[in-house]
Parts: structure tokens; C-alpha cells; sequence
């Protein structure tokens, strides 16, 4: 069960389509993610860019005055939310005990003339500056650290829910672009199991909308061609009513011999089909509704038993055969009973057992099983046993 679920979803184009769009946000992402970087070095690279930030730091250092103060760096780092730390052979000081140690960072030259470095630890970034007026060096941090880590999440939080807002936006617009293709599989679906007068809603003009008026026309045509076949069977057959009746006419002024009884017999049979081509037609259209009523159906198989009694290997009811009244049609039922039980005496031969009919109780339906010592039915041949004039032995012809 599970395997068939992960199948149908490794099948499914609406999960494709979903993996392709988070495969495309993912490698956007990046690609942004890669220009803005690209983007920032060459901004940092620029001259006009180091010369402002290198006068920036040189008005830090003199509003923290000479000799600098903790007091006064702390008035500054609350003021503009940066941590500031203060190295010189006389003094160290810090406003964050998160800033490390000058002389354990990597210094990298970013304005000369300042004396300005990009420093780097542990993936941190910072700027140091030497003081201009003395001995000593700062370390500034202009993303404090207590405020780091929280604004990173809140960017990446919002990142990932504008992401998935775009993406659930996008994959329904895929679904509804690609709805008719639920449509028509369940258009296929309604086909193969013979509606054959469904039809799929169509209200778009692309492709997909092509492709559902070209199925809608295909069941129409299809549709006409089954109705043409019956309709034609049914001509058939009531044009053969008057021929077989002046036939068996003509017949009566014959005298008894062979050849008589064989043509009768075979008057007969197509006299039988004629009429289940007919019966087999009323019942589909409208004016052929059941004519319901109660019955037992032992009843009915003792009557349909009764037309065989003569013929080889012989018909018995068991005896345990349930005897409750159904509402049925009965004289329906009845020719469904004698079809089956002649199927029966044809396909069994004279020295087998008798051919053996039950009718039991399965839940709240009775059940009535004909068991016979024939060959059955190819598994092949079980979808086309409902069709006109089929036969299961292609070569049978009929035995004088």
C-alpha cells in the first residue's frame, strides 16, 4: 500500500511541478544571494566608499575624546546600537565581553591613509582603526552581538515566509492551469465505464482547452457509432421477423423429414435472438422499466429447469435451496435463467453429472449458482460475453 502511494506521487506532475518551483526558488535564492555579495565587495572595494567610512570611525574616536572613557563608549554604544573595544598599553576596555581580543583577529588593510582594517573571528566581522591622537587601537562592531543573532533569524524568517507565500501562490495557479487534466481523467474514466454522455466542462482557450473539446467530441462520435450499431441491429432484426415467419409457414406445407426439423430448429434459435435483441432494447430505453414483483426464486428455476428435462446430462435443484420471496422481474429473470442453464446443457457432456442448480442465502441477497462440468469461459473472453452474436468459440457452427 505504501509503495503504491509513494509510486503515484513520484508519478504525480503536480508534485513535479511543486519540486521544480522549489528547486527554482532555491537556485534564485542563491543566485541573489551571490549577486548581492558580489554586489556589496564592489561597493566596499569603492574609494568614495572606504573614504566616508574611514571619516565616520575618525569622528567616533573623537566623540569618545582623549583619553577615551568606558563611560563615554557606553553612552555611544547605546545610542547607536554598536560595541566598542578599546586596546592601548596603559588601558583595555570593552562594552560587549563578546568582542575578542584585537591581537586574536586577522587584520586585512581597508583604508590607508585612516589606518582602518576589516578584522575577522569566528565568521564575525569587524573594523579596527588605530587612534590617531596616541597609542591604542579600537575594535568596532556596527551589528552588536546581542543583536546579531536575532536579526539574522528575523531576515532569514522572513525570507523563507515570503518564499513559501510565493510558492503556494504559484503551485495553485498550476493547478488551476492544469486542472483539465483531473478533468479529463475523470472524463477517461466515465468513458470506461460507459457513460458515454459525459461530457468536460470547458472554459479556457489554450492547449489543455483544445485537447478537452477534442475528447468531448471523440465521446460524441464514439457515442454515435455504438447507437448506429444498435440501431442497426435492431432493423435488422425487426426486417427478419417477416422472412422467418414465411419461412416457418412455408415449412408447415413440407412433409416430416431431417432436414425440416434442422431448418426449424435453426427458425427457432433465430427466432431466440431476434427476440433478446429486442427484449435487450427495451430494457434500455425508457419505456422498458422492471416490472417488479414478489417471487421465489425456486419457483422460477423449476419452471426454467422444466424446458430442459429431456436433454443429456440432465438438471436438478438441490434440495436445501432457499425458498424467500424477492421482488423481481420475474419473466426477466426466468430468460436469464434458461440462457444460462442451455449455456450449461450445451458446454456439458452426456457422461458427466448432472448439472446442479443452488439458490442460497449470501448476507441479504439470495444467490443462485449453476455448477456444470464444462470447460467455463477464457479469462479473455469474460469482458465480450454481454456483447450481441458473441461467441466464445470463434469455429463453432451448429451440429446437425
Amino acid at each position: 500500500m505504501l509503495n503504491n502511494i509513494t509510486a503515484r506521487l513520484f508519478h504525480s506532475v503536480f508534485l513535479k511541478l511543486l519540486l521544480l518551483i522549489i528547486a527554482s526558488g532555491v537556485f534564485i535564492n542563491l543566485a541573489v544571494g551571490v549577486f548581492f555579495m558580489y554586489l556589496y565587495k564592489g561597493s566596499t572595494s569603492d574609494s568614495p566608499f572606504r573614504r566616508n567610512t574611514g571619516q565616520y570611525i575618525r569622528y567616533l574616536i573623537n566623540d569618545l575624546g582623549t583619553p577615551p572613557t568606558i563611560e563615554k563608549a557606553r553612552e555611544i554604544s547605546r545610542h547607536l546600537s554598536i560595541d566598542i573595544r578599546y586596546e592601548s598599553p596603559s588601558d583595555t576596555w570593552s562594552t560587549s565581553p563578546d568582542l575578542p581580543p584585537i591581537e586574536s583577529m586577522r587584520l586585512k588593510e581597508f583604508h590607508n591613509q585612516a589606518r582602518i582594517f576589516i578584522a575577522r573571528y569566528q565568521g564575525k566581522r569587524f573594523l579596527v582603526a588605530e587612534n590617531p591622537s596616541g597609542p591604542g587601537r579600537y575594535a568596532l562592531d556596527f551589528i552588536r552581538s546581542d543583536s546579531r543573532q536575532t536579526f539574522m533569524e528575523r531576515k532569514i524568517l522572513l525570507l523563507i515566509c515570503l518564499l513559501t507565500i510565493i510558492l503556494v501562490v504559484v503551485y495553485f495557479i498550476i493547478r488551476r492551469i492544469l486542472k483539465p487534466i483531473t478533468l479529463l481523467t475523470g472524463g477517461v474514466n466515465e468513458l470506461g465505464n460507459g457513460n458515454l454522455d459525459f461530457q468536460i466542462p470547458v472554459d479556457k482557450a489554450d492547449e489543455l482547452g483544445t485537447l478537452s473539446r477534442a475528447f468531448n467530441d471523440m465521446a460524441a462520435r464514439i457515442r454515435n457509432m455504438l447507437h448506429a450499431k444498435e440501431q442497426l441491429l435492431l432493423d435488422v432484426s425487426h426486417e427478419l421477423r417477416s422472412p422467418l415467419t414465411r419461412i416457418r409457414v412455408a415449412l408447415e406445407f413440407l412433409p416430416d423429414s431431417a432436414t425440416k426439423t434442422s431448418i426449424n430448429e435453426d427458425i427457432v434459435s433465430m427466432d431466440s435472438m431476434i427476440e433478446e435483441l429486442l427484449e435487450s432494447h427495451r430494457i434500455k430505453s425508457p419505456y422498458g422499466k422492471l416490472n417488479l414483483e414478489n417471487c421465489t426464486l425456486r419457483d422460477l428455476a423449476q419452471e426454467a429447469i422444466a424446458f430442459f428435462q429431456n436433454q443429456s446430462p440432465g438438471i436438478v435443484l438441490e434440495p436445501e435451496s432457499e425458498t424467500a420471496e424477492v421482488m423481481i422481474d420475474g419473466r426477466r429473470v426466468l430468460t436469464v435463467l434458461k440462457n444460462c442453464l442451455d449455456n450449461a446443457v450445451k458446454n456439458s457432456s452426456e457422461s458427466s453429472g448432472p448439472i446442479r442448480v443452488v439458490i442460497s442465502t449470501t448476507g441479504e441477497d439470495l444467490a443462485v449458482r449453476i455448477h456444470d462440468s464444462g470447460t467455463g469461459i477464457p479469462p479473455e473472453d469474460l469482458p465480450h460475453i454481454f456483447e450481441p452474436f458473441y461467441r466464445v468459440d470463434k469455429s463453432r457452427n451448429k451440429i446437425t
